[in-house]
Parts: C-alpha cells; structure tokens; sequence
C-alpha cells in the first residue's frame, strides 16, 4: 500500500468514525476485501504500520481455516478438529435446510409473530446491557436502528432448522447445549473473545469474516483476568482502531481467516479467539456443545443416522418457549455440573455430600460470583430424598429438571434475568444484564 492508500485506509477510521470505509451501508458487500494486506509504513511517517486501524492490519494472516465441500464424518470431525481444537470451515453445509432457503425477513414477521428475541448494540459492547423485542418489531427496525438480535432460537422454529451432519452420531449427541440465533445488518462486528462451548456457526444470508486466533496467544491481546468459574473472555483491545503502543504484542500473533457466505458453517473451538464482522442483512445460527473430557465414541453410526435431521428431533438442554421474559443463554451443560459433584466426592474421598460439604463445593466452583442461596438449592434440588447425604448414586439420578435449577443458581456468568421489552434505542432506554 502507497502513502495515499495508507491516509486514505487511516481517514476512513479517523474522520468517518467507521469500523471500515467499506461497511457503509451504500457499498457493496462483495467488494470488501478480505483478509487486509499489510500495509507498508509510509516514508517519515511516526506511527507503526497499523496503527489505529482495524484486527488484521497488524500482520497479514497466516493462511485460510482447512475447508471442506464434502460432508464431515462425526468420527473425522473428532479426530481432525474438535479433539485437537482446530477450526474448520463446512462450505455449502446448509444449502439443503428449510429456514436457509424460507427465512426471509416477511416469511419470520408472519410465521413467528408471536415470538420474541433478545437484542443488543450491532457493535459488540459487554458494558452495554440487552433488551427483549418482538420478532416482528424488530424486523421492522434493525436495518434503520443501532441494534442486533443475538438470542436464543425459539423452540417454535427448531424444525426448520437442521442439525450438522458431524454432530449426528457419538458422545457429540449428550451435550448440544444451546441453539442461538444472529440477525443484523451492515456494520455489525465482535469483540475479540474467546467462548466456553465449542459451536458450530452456520450463515444463512449475508457475509461474515472471521479472524481466528489461538489461545495461546491471550495474554498479547488484552484480555482481562476472570474468575475461575468462567470459561469465556474477551479482550479490552478495540479490534476497530488497535492501538499497537498499548498492545504491541499484536504484532506477534499469528491468525488465520474465513469468510462465510450463505449457506457456509464454520467450527469455533471453545476457548479459540476469534473476532467477527458482519456485511449486508446476516443471519446466523450457532450450535453450541458442551467440550467434555470423556473419551469420544461414534457408537453404531449408520447411514441412515447421518440423514437429515431437524433440532426438533434431538435435546438441546437451554431453549427458549416463545413468551417467556425469561431468554436463558450461556449456562453450563446441566449433564457437566453433575459430573462435577461426583468428581468432587471422588477427590474428597467422601461416600456422600452435606449440606455443608455442598456450600463448599457451590463458592468453589463459583467463586464465591454465584446468584442463588447454596442452602436453598441444595435442600429443593440437590437432596431430594432428604436424608442431608447425597451419594454419587443420588446425583445420577438427578432429574434434568433439577440440574437445571441448581446450574441456574451457580451459574453467574449465564445470561438469565428477565429482559424489559425495548421502547427506543436511546442510551437511558436499555436494560443491565
């Protein structure tokens, strides 16, 4: 890049105040390029080479995620990707589902009028709370208004969506945790951050690119501390103008990149770092499952296993009833926490847990950052039988009812309080996590 073209890549950020010249509504989304090229330092010039401007500028990326065209067996899903945490890009995945060739903006506004999501600022910002709005309502407004909806999919419209061919058959099946649901419009991007679950996410229209950092390399980026219970992080770094004298570890990490067309799906391992960006109306769906320590076994996985298959016909454990006030996301997998009290039995050498053994365990295991009262919980949901010892046998028969309550109660860093229902989108009108 010549010294015009690195004033002019510096004033789209400086004086048009914009994550990217190109996200202007009036620009073409095909025309973005992507991944940037390093630009090279202009001649005098003081600043170091990407400074102030956009992820990505820093270093050029090391290559593209591995693709595949081609169905991925759940057996080479686990070998390949998910057991040694790799990303990996499923191009054309989900061509053949019903919500990517029916959901468009007038099929959601008649067909689920009733349901209703949770919404946030389009530029990602963790400071900044959520807010609740009807499907409808916010169709009418995202493409005119500073929001984006990032909820939980609604259970009334599962069957229109299919579960990915890799996720069919095996251990995978035990710990779908949570279905989302992304809708936004030209100018919507992440921060840079890391999630606890792995997931699948699939685009049903628009385009996103995705910067794709490995965990190893956090502590160059700006991530905060955070608490030992929580398993998700991003960084303070703003990943529109990076400023490289704060954080000049960015030019050490190495990254690599993919763009996401319709119908592409791309595996984000938990604890991968990754930063997003949005152009055009986006839709996305994301699969979130729960990363487990248990040996992966495939089982008897026929053909017939591997066929098309809608989220309607498998459990999910967090879902969302059209209605409710209440949109539940980013709790643990209920299956998990319950294997975690039968570890810690086994690691206390004890043949059964007291209330007081539990209390122990619930500010361990959180912290000391959970919303709900131990003894309250254990006596509804833990001890059942109310004998005050609860023995590996009596957590295994736990009904999944129960570990949801005692997951909602621990779990702090979940997003679980009712949402007021947006009125305007003005800075007193929003409502704190």
């Amino acid at each position: 890049m010549d010294v015009v073209g690195y004033c002019v890549a510096l004033a789209c950020i400086l004086v048009a105040a914009m994550p990217n010249c190109l996200d202007a509504t009036t620009v073409d989304p095909a025309t973005v390029a992507f991944p940037p090229v390093r630009p090279s330092r202009p001649y005098g010039s003081p600043l170091p080479v990407g400074h102030e401007m956009q992820l990505g500028y820093q270093r050029e990326s090391d290559g593209p995620v591995t693709e595949y065209t081609e169905d991925l067996h759940p057996q080479d899903f686990w070998d390949k990707h998910v057991s040694i945490k790799k990303p990996a890009v499923l191009r054309g995945h989900k061509n053949d589902e019903a919500a990517f060739k029916v959901w468009t903006d007038d099929y959601l506004r008649t067909t689920y009028a009733d349901q209703h999501v949770r919404v946030e600022l389009k530029q990602e910002n963790r400071s900044f709370g959520a807010w609740r709005m009807t499907l409808p309502a916010f169709l009418d407004r995202y493409k005119k208004e500073n929001i984006y909806a990032v909820t939980v999919l609604p259970e009334a419209m599962r069957h229109e969506v299919k579960v990915p061919t890799p996720l069919l058959c095996g251990t995978y099946r035990k710990y779908l945790q949570e279905l989302n649901l992304w809708i936004g419009y030209t100018g919507t991007r992440s921060v840079v951050h890391y999630d606890a679950d792995h997931n699948i996410h699939c685009l049903l229209a628009g385009r996103k690119d995705f910067i794709m950092i490995d965990r190893e390399y956090e502590y160059k980026l700006g991530f905060g501390r955070r608490p030992g219970y929580v398993g998700s992080g991003f960084s303070k770094m703003n990943p529109d103008k990076v400023d490289v004298v704060k954080f000049p570890g960015v030019f050490d990490v190495p990254w690599t990149h993919a763009t996401l067309n319709p119908g592409d799906c791309i595996f984000i391992p938990g604890g991968y770092i990754h930063q997003v960006r949005g152009y055009g109306r986006t839709m996305s769906e994301t699969l979130l499952f729960t990363p487990f320590e248990e040996d992966f076994e495939l089982g008897n996985c026929t053909a017939d296993d591997l066929k098309y298959t809608t989220l309607k016909d498998v459990e999910i454990y967090w879902t969302y009833l059209g209605g409710d006030s209440d949109i539940e996301m980013g709790y643990m997998n209920p299956l998990l926490l319950r294997n975690l009290m039968i570890q810690s039995l086994t690691e206390q050498q004890k043949k059964s847990m007291s209330l007081k053994t539990f209390i122990s365990f619930f500010f361990e295991t959180t912290s000391g950052q959970a919303q709900g009262d131990p003894v309250q919980i254990y006596k509804t949901y833990v001890d059942v039988n109310g004998t005050g010892a609860v023995t590996a046998d009596d957590f295994a028969a736990l009904s999944l009812a129960n570990l949801k309550e005692i997951a909602r109660g621990m779990d702090a860093s979940a997003v679980s309080r009712k949402l007021a229902e947006l009125k305007d989108t003005r800075p007193d009108a929003k409502t704190e996590l």
